[in-house]
């Protein structure tokens, strides 16, 4: 047809199918490569003095997003490096399209040089220095007027077809009851297969979740490598806890199997498929497949070790509810308590109960919540980003688990 433009074959996205699943993604191709599925302004305080500026100048900017901790001149030797390096991969993250970064003359985080690599990443970057402001408002009014420019710009790029190996979801489960382990982590984990084998990268985290069944995950281990990484995640942890809260480990027998049915149970959110490889919370996700990373459980430094591994969603499920959402990963809560659907549907994205009563077949529910998920990284906005839920806590190795 006269006029048309003919897209070029190599840049038309793979379409998959599972059932009635169109597996198609559109998102934001940055200029390292990364492909993010939200197109935010990060706000980072490089000290947690500056939190309530962060605050200020994000309801000023809508499209801005905060990243407020407490942290920045605290932590010292392995603590403050691993704080450096989420803190870099955080302001680098798939999600973030820009960055405004907070700081003093004194911020101890200066020395990171994060606008350097932000810049170097080709995103936009600014800075404001409150000493050289003159203080919180002038810092806050500074704070606005370079924002929403970088605001303005980022809503004018358009989302482009990407392949579904660019998905990095990350699991997480709280506030769980026995729905969560007996239906709600089953409907999970048959999604993440089917995301699986069509490319994307799956992962499971929780370390001392995983500490009962590690032997048997470590079967499923992709090579002899990941398989003494798993292991060793696990020993880790033991002499940890032994040595640290004198944790005697000589259960019954009985006990020791339900510990190992608990620890599976908490893993199958996750899926079947084999596992890759193990991931420090250091260090960014590498795909595909399924991995594991090798991170707390608790809730909010877990996820906050997702999002900064490069997650992009993070599908939370929860059988009593829950409210968190993350600065950089959209974050998807899902139950299969009908209850809980109910009393928090504020927070709760997907409900999945049908699966309990039996309205739902285990491959109807995956594919409704594939499909959800997809919707969610195409753009639809989940409960915790309307609501503003940004919560995060750096972990602290050796302190926290």
């Amino acid at each position: 047809m006269a006029g048309r433009r003919r897209v070029p074959a190599r840049r038309r996205p793979r379409l998959i199918f599972f059932g009635s699943i169109r597996m198609e993604l559109f998102g934001f191709v940055r200029a390292d490569g990364a492909v993010g599925f939200r197109n935010h302004v990060l706000i980072v305080p490089l000290t947690g003095c500056l939190q309530r500026i962060a605050w200020r100048i994000a309801e000023e900017a809508p499209g801005a997003v905060p990243l407020i901790h407490p942290n920045g001149c605290d932590f010292q030797g392995p603590d403050a490096e691993l704080l450096g390096g989420m803190l870099a991969n955080f302001v680098t993250h798939p999600n973030v399209g820009g960055v405004l970064f907070l700081t003093m003359g004194c911020a101890a985080l200066n020395g990171l040089h994060l606008a350097k690599i932000v810049a170097e990443n080709g995103r936009p970057v600014a800075e404001v220095n409150i000493h050289r402001c003159g203080g919180t408002t002038k810092s806050i009014e500074m704070g606005i007027a370079l924002v929403r420019p970088m605001v303005a710009e980022l809503a004018a790029q358009q989302r482009r077809p990407v392949p579904l190996s660019s998905l990095i979801i990350g699991t997480k489960c709280g506030s769980s009851n026995a729905d969560s382990f007996t239906y709600c982590h089953t409907v999970l984990g048959a999604t993440c297969d089917r995301l699986v084998d069509a490319g994307a990268t799956v992962v499971l985290s929780e370390d001392c979740e995983l500490y009962a069944g590690a032997k048997l995950l470590a079967q499923r281990a992709a090579d002899l490598r990941t398989a003494r990484d798993i292991l060793d995640m696990a020993t880790t942890l033991h002499g940890y806890w032994q040595n640290r809260f004198n944790i005697d480990f000589d259960f019954p027998e009985e006990d020791q199997e339900k510990l190992i049915k608990r620890s599976l149970e908490h893993a199958a959110k996750a899926g079947t498929r084999p596992i890759q490889r193990v991931i420090d919370m250091s260090e960014k996700i590498k795909g595909p497949g399924l991995v594991i990373l090798n991170a707390p459980n608790t809730d909010l430094e877990n996820m906050t070790c997702l999002a900064a591994s490069g997650c992009q969603l993070i599908a939370f499920t929860t059988g009593n509810g829950t409210v968190v959402g993350s600065p950089a990963a959209v974050t998807v809560k899902m139950t299969a308590t009908a209850k809980t659907a109910e009393r928090m549907a504020e927070n709760i994205d997907l409900d999945v109960s049908g699966y309990k009563a039996g309205a739902l077949s285990l491959d109807a529910a995956a594919e409704l919540t594939v499909n959800h998920l997809l919707a969610a990284a195409n753009g639809e906005l989940q409960k915790a980003e309307r609501l503003g839920h940004t919560e995060i806590a750096f972990p602290l190795r050796g302190v926290t688990f």
